[in-house]
C-alpha cells in the first residue's frame, strides 16, 4: 500500500532563495551546462513553470545565481587611503575564492555585465577603494572592467580543470613533457626559462597578475576624457 498524502513529508515552500540554492546545487553537481529550468525544478520536486514566478528565464536564473555568489564576498573595512592596495587585492582575491566554490559560475558575467544588488555593491566598494588610493575616476572605471575580465578568466579556467578532473600541477607536467621534446637550439628562450614557466602555484600566479595590473595602473597616464 502506498503511503497516503498525509503521511508524506511536506515539501518546503518555493521561494526565490530556494530556487537559487537549488540552482547552485545543480551547478556544483553537474556544471553550469546542467543548470536548466527543468533540472532545477526537479531538484525542488516541482514543475518548471513554477520557477517563472521567481526568474524570467534561464539567463535570469544564472544572473541571480551569480549575484547570490557575489553576496558571499565579505566586504569588511571602509576604503582606507593608507591600505587601499591591500584592500583591493583582498577584495579581488576573495571574489575569486567565492566563484571557485561554484565552478563554472564565472562564465555568467563574461560579456554580461552583472547588475544585481550584490554585484553592484561589490563594484561600488571596489571603485571606492581605488578612489581612496587617489586613482583618477576614468582609470578607476576602466580598471574595474579590465580586472573583472582577469578575475573571471582565472576562475573559469579553474572550473575547466575541475570539470576535467585535473589540477594545475597536472597541466604544468603536460607543458613540461611537451616542451621537453623541443630542440633547445630552435627554441633557446623556452629551454632557458623552462623551470620558471611552470613554477609557482595558481594562487601565486594570480597574486602576481594582480600586482602587475595595479602597478601598471599607477604607472599609466590617465586616459583623456
Amino acid at each position: 500500500m502506498s503511503p497516503s498524502t498525509r503521511d508524506r513529508p511536506a515539501k518546503a515552500p518555493l521561494s526565490r532563495e530556494a530556487v537559487l540554492e537549488a540552482g547552485l546545487n545543480v551547478l556544483r553537481a553537474e556544471g553550469i551546462d546542467g543548470v536548466t529550468m527543468r533540472r532545477v525544478a526537479a531538484e525542488l520536486d516541482t514543475g518548471a513553470a513554477s520557477l517563472y514566478v521567481y526568474v524570467k528565464n534561464r539567463q535570469d536564473l544564472l544572473n541571480q545565481m551569480f549575484d547570490a555568489v557575489v553576496g558571499e564576498i565579505e566586504l569588511k573595512d571602509e576604503p582606507d587611503p593608507e591600505r587601499w592596495r591591500e584592500q583591493l587585492i583582498a577584495a579581488i582575491t576573495t571574489a575569486r575564492d567565492a566563484m571557485d566554490r561554484y565552478p563554472g559560475i564565472a562564465r555568467v558575467p563574461l560579456a554580461n555585465v552583472p547588475t544585481g544588488p550584490n554585484a553592484t555593491r561589490y563594484a561600488d566598494r571596489t571603485l571606492g577603494i581605488l578612489r581612496a588610493g587617489g586613482v583618477d575616476d576614468r582609470s578607476a572605471a576602466w580598471f574595474v572592467d579590465v580586472v573583472s575580465l582577469y578575475l573571471n578568466a582565472a576562475s573559469y579556467e579553474t572550473s575547466i580543470y575541475v570539470e576535467e578532473g585535473r589540477e594545475h600541477e597536472d597541466v604544468d607536467e603536460e607543458i613540461r613533457d611537451a616542451f621537453a621534446q623541443l630542440d633547445p637550439a630552435a627554441f633557446p628562450n623556452i629551454a632557458a626559462l623552462m623551470p620558471m614557466l611552470t613554477s609557482g602555484t595558481g594562487d601565486e600566479r594570480f597574486a602576481f597578475g594582480l600586482q602587475l595590473m595595479i602597478n601598471g595602473l599607477l604607472n599609466t597616464e590617465p586616459p583623456k576624457i
